[in-house]
Order: C-alpha cells, then structure tokens, then sequence
C-alpha cells in the first residue's frame, strides 16, 4: 500500500516537474490565446447595443380613484406582484409587439416585424418587487433606445386593456448605450488565455503520459522495479580537423 503511494506521490511530482519545465511555452500559448480571442472579439464579432427602460406594474381596486387618492396597503403589494409575471407574457405577445412595429416603422422609417423585435427583446422581473427590465438588444445603439422606449409608451397605453385593474407606468425611459452588450471583451479575453492555458497543460501532460522512452536510470527502477546494475557512460569523440587532412596527405 505504502509503495502504490509513494508511486502515486513521485508520479505526481513528475508531472509538476514536466510543467515547470515547460511553464514558458504555457505563458506564451496562454497569451496567443488570449489575443486571438480579444482580435476576434474586437474586431470580427459583430457588436451589439443594449438599452434597457424600467417599469412599474400595481394593481387598482378602484378605477375611479384618482392617483393623488389612492393609497397602497399590503394586499395591493402582494397583488401587484402577482400580476408581474402576466405583465412579463402580455409584453412578450403580438399584441403589444406588433403595434410597437407599426409604430417604429412610421416613425423611423425602418421596417420591423413583431417575432423581429421579439427576438430582440429581453424581459425580467426585478427581484422581490413588481418592476420590470425591458431591455432591447440591436446593433444599431439609437434603434435600440427608440425600441425601448416605444414598447414601454405602448405597454402603458394597452395593459389595462388586457388586466383592467392594473396601472403600469414608465419608471426610467431607455437611453443610448455607448458600450456594447455584445460581445463581452474583457470575458471573451479572459475565457480565450484560460483556454489556452487548460490546453497547453493537458497537451503536455498527455504527451508525457504515453511517452514510453527510458530516459534514465530512474526510468528503470519506477517502471520495472529492478535494480540498476551498470550503465554505459555517454562517450564523446572529438575529431580533429587538421590531423586528418595531414593523414590523408601523407
């Protein structure tokens, strides 16, 4: 049992040996990762704009109460949380998203569908309130604010069609977005040398695991668990240039 171990242990040992010996081509393959996935990421991917408009969704008992009157207890907490993941799937749905296309496209000019600005749209609850994320990614920056901001001027305007005690109002409107959501740089970066280092070490490792070579003494004794007895000495010969042109002048 001890000897499986002490086995194990020199194994292991060897392998640290092996990467160490090899740390500069891990550095240098690591950092070549590294670049190729930030080139690509700056460079080739296609960089894509988020813009983001928030909204509050709270239930009404009464209609004829004016906002100045109304007053929030805790049912009307509860409910109005309830009613946010209704909200979530009314957004979502041809009915809002196709009059938000009509819009845009008489508005600016471009022509969009509602599965187009669906496949656009992000929409999620934040956490432990009845306020809503409605984030459109696009590559156009000021197309995406503009899509923002028409599907939350429309939600408040059709919502009380669908849940007539229901109030939804526009929190934050969507602002152009300077840095791109897509793709992630930094990450893709960070991702790509990790990568790199993973590979470079499971290479080598692989390498020297079915590498059956005998390169020492100690080869010998690990592998066969014999004794060494002898070795043949490595010889050198040197040839001397000059004398062998004067031999063979002779």
């Amino acid at each position: 049992m001890s000897k499986t171990k002490d086995v194990e242990q020199l194994d292991i040992k060897r392998m640290i040996e092996v990467v160490l010996d090899r740390i500069v081509s891990i550095v240098v393959i690591t950092i070549i990762f590294g670049l190729i996935s930030y080139g690509l990421s700056e460079y080739l991917l296609v960089k894509k704009y988020e813009s983001t408009v928030t909204m509050v969704i709270y239930n009404r008992r009464d209609l004829e109460i004016t906002d100045t009157e109304y007053k929030t207890n805790a049912s009307d907490i509860t409910a109005s949380r309830d009613l946010v993941p209704t909200c979530i799937e009314i957004i979502k749905r041809d009915a809002i998203l196709q009059t938000v296309a009509e819009n845009i496209s008489e508005t600016k000019g471009k022509k969009y569908t509602a599965g187009k600005i669906r496949n656009m749209l992000s929409v999620e609850e934040v956490l432990n309130t009845y306020i809503i994320k409605i984030s459109v990614l696009d590559t156009d920056r000021v197309m995406s604010r503009d899509i923002a901001n028409e599907i939350g001027t429309t939600v408040e305007l059709k919502m009380r069609e669908y849940i007539p005690l229901s109030t939804v109002k526009v929190v934050d409107f969507a602002k152009v977005s300077s840095v791109p959501a897509s793709p992630n740089v930094r990450n893709n970066t960070i991702l790509g040398a990790l990568l790199g280092f993973v590979l470079s070490i499971s290479v080598i490792l692989l390498k020297e695991l079915f590498d059956i070579r005998v390169k020492s003494a100690d080869d010998l004794v690990n592998r066969f668990n014999y004794p060494v007895l002898g070795a043949i000495p490595e010889i050198y010969v040197s040839y001397d240039d000059s004398s062998n042109n004067e031999e063979s002048e002779s």
